[in-house]
């Protein structure tokens, strides 16, 4: 009895580790955004990293949105940040944006997802470049007279390279 007892014991704890921890495909291209912290899904040590094409296959929305930063309205496309913290299967409550400059800035991860934060990877069709704020910039969809009183202005970093989600 004892031996089944044991096997039993084995294979339940055998079957709960890899549970533990999920993983990721590998990125074959460049990496342009790296998730660490808190999360669950991994391609590389403890964080997941990201290139173009998995961040494509995520819920990829185009938005037509204004930003303090642009004139007019302008339209972006890329995954919703949400999107991207359940692919790393996130589980804090904090994110920590920093951008390649280095550039952080801390906010409540439910503030990005109730307010449809977009990680913008195209802006009027096209890539966007590091000189033009890319290759990611976290953009809020927002009506004119929103974006005139600029309410996630801090928390629109461009250049992003890096979300680690904290407690």
């Amino acid at each position: 009895m004892l031996p089944k007892i044991l096997t039993t014991l084995f294979l339940a704890m055998a079957c709960a580790v890899p549970a533990a921890r999920a993983e990721l495909s590998a990125p074959e291209g460049r990496v342009l955004l790296t998730v660490s912290g808190d999360i669950s899904a991994t391609n590389t040590e403890d964080m997941a990293e990201f290139d173009r094409d998995m961040l494509m296959a995520l819920d990829w929305r185009e938005i037509e949105t204004f930003t303090s930063f642009t004139e007019g309205p302008q339209v972006f496309a890329g995954p919703t940040l949400a999107s991207v913290l359940a692919a790393a299967q996130a589980r804090g409550d904090t994110l920590t944006v920093t951008a390649l400059n280095d550039y952080a800035v801390s906010f409540p991860r439910d503030l990005a997802v109730r307010h449809g934060a977009l990680l913008a990877m195209d802006h009027a069709g096209r890539p966007m470049r590091i000189r033009d704020k890319g290759p990611i910039w976290i953009v809020f969809p927002l009506t004119e007279t929103e974006a005139a009183d600029a309410p996630f202005d801090n928390q629109m970093v461009w250049q992003l390279a890096k979300v680690h989600v904290g407690p």
